[in-house]
């Protein structure tokens, strides 16, 4: 178990240090603002953010706004700056159109983009003001970039790309992580069952289904989004469209990172279902070896049932009463044979019985034996489905003698035939 501890700590350690050296990379070729950023301290009274301007470079730092101030100035609601202005990461995602900016709460990242500027609101999390780091890094690279590719996209989908692009790359690192470990805690249990390692097991698959429920409910968030022509409509910020305009552009784009997103799901979702087959897997052995013991348990007291009654014959035997079998020539080996024939009666039956309760039937509910109540309702089934010979040779003497159109003599028949020639002209 310590062995798969460290190699779990290490392949851990092994998947974070790269992941640390490139955002160490990326951060060190940002501006100095950037490389302030730091995790901010929760403030009632002010909202913390970065922020972008129409070129893609960064006007200001962690820069403090005070709360109605900014909903007035951005004609935004107090539930809209409840819902991005979180400190901690909120599990539930979120993507609200709004008439002037649209709101995006995905994973570490609450952002709001307008036409011409982006708000990245700031954090409390150490690990997410990290991977907020290498955001700015890409939203400063794509929204100041001035390439053809980049000239017919708008502003706010460029942002949105981007936002996308660092919440699915996110999803992938966590996810290769959960494999790595799931995997090497999964080949050690085809090797040896111990109760470490179904503990370890456990913890990772609740993880795992926590990933699995995050990235399900990033899916139907851009589902629902590709679903709504009037919220596609709506997050052209910079052009005015209708719903009855072509989309394609935005389509294409959330499209992309919906397959993405949904192939993690996927992937996701067949590791759980390979631990629970291997939880069943486990469950059973483990009940197999129980049963196991329990038989063996049986054996011993059968046998140790039968060398009693041996013994219990000769101990009355062997009292100080006058019995005259002693004084008998056969008297020694009569009481010998008849403890060891009652000894093996005995074993013999219990065995039996033992035998009877192992054998298991999916069609009755009896023991194994062919009792004669079994045997009674078994003959009686099959008389009552399958004609014996006796009603076989009535049957065809009566159609002889009177016809294949003689007249039923059961209620029940004629009631049917009736019935169904009623249907018929119907």
């Amino acid at each position: 178990m310590f062995l798969c501890r460290s190699r779990s700590f290490q392949l851990f350690n092994g998947l974070r240090r790269p992941l640390r050296r490139v955002y160490h990379r990326l951060l060190t070729e940002q501006s100095p603002e950037i490389l302030s950023l730091k995790p901010i301290t929760p403030n009632d009274a002010f909202v913390s953010c970065t922020v972008f301007n129409n070129q893609g470079g960064v006007s200001a730092v962690s820069r403090k706004f005070p709360k109605w101030a900014f909903l007035k100035d951005h004609s935004l609601y107090p539930r809209d700056l409840r819902k991005i202005d979180a400190t901690a990461v909120d599990v539930i995602p979120s993507i609200v159109v709004k008439p002037t900016c649209i709101l995006i709460n995905l994973l570490h990242i609450k952002a709001m983009i307008q036409k011409d500027s982006v708000f990245v609101f700031d954090t409390s999390n150490s690990e997410a003001a990290m991977k907020l780091g290498v955001l700015m890094y890409d939203l400063e690279s794509k929204l100041s970039s001035a390439s053809g590719s980049h000239m017919a996209q708008l502003y706010e989908h460029r942002a949105l790309e981007s936002i996308l692009m660092n919440v699915m790359t996110s999803l992938e690192t966590e996810y290769k992580l959960h494999y790595s470990i799931c995997g090497i805690i999964l080949n050690d249990l085809e090797d040896e069952i111990n109760r470490d390692k179904l503990r370890d097991l456990l913890i990772k698959s609740k993880n795992l289904s926590s990933f699995y429920k995050k990235s399900l409910l990033i899916r139907d968030v851009l589902d629902e989004l590709l679903d709504s022509d009037e919220d596609l409509a709506g997050m052209y910020l910079g052009v005015h469209k209708s719903e009855n305009d072509d989309f394609a552009d935005l389509e294409m784009l959330l499209e992309t990172y919906y397959k993405q997103c949904d192939e993690y799901v996927q992937q996701s979702e067949t590791l759980i279902q390979d631990i629970k087959s291997t939880e069943e897997i486990v469950n059973i052995i483990l009940d197999a070896n129980r049963n196991a013991l329990m038989l063996f348990e049986l054996k011993v007291t059968i046998h140790t049932l039968g060398f009693t009654i041996a013994t219990l014959v000769p101990a009355f035997y062997g009292m100080n009463l006058k019995n005259f079998i002693e004084d008998s020539p056969w008297g020694f080996g009569s009481v010998l044979g008849f403890s060891i024939v009652a000894a093996l009666g005995v074993t013999w039956a219990n065995f039996r019985a033992l035998r009877s309760v192992k054998k298991l039937t999916m069609m009755n509910n009896h023991t194994g034996v062919n009792s004669a109540k079994h045997v009674a309702n078994a003959k009686s089934a099959v008389e009552t489905e399958v004609p014996t010979l006796p009603r076989r040779w009535s049957h065809a003497m009566r159609v002889m003698w009177r016809g294949n159109s003689y007249r039923m003599q059961n209620g029940k028949e004629r009631d049917m035939i009736w019935k169904w020639l009623v249907d018929d002209k119907k």
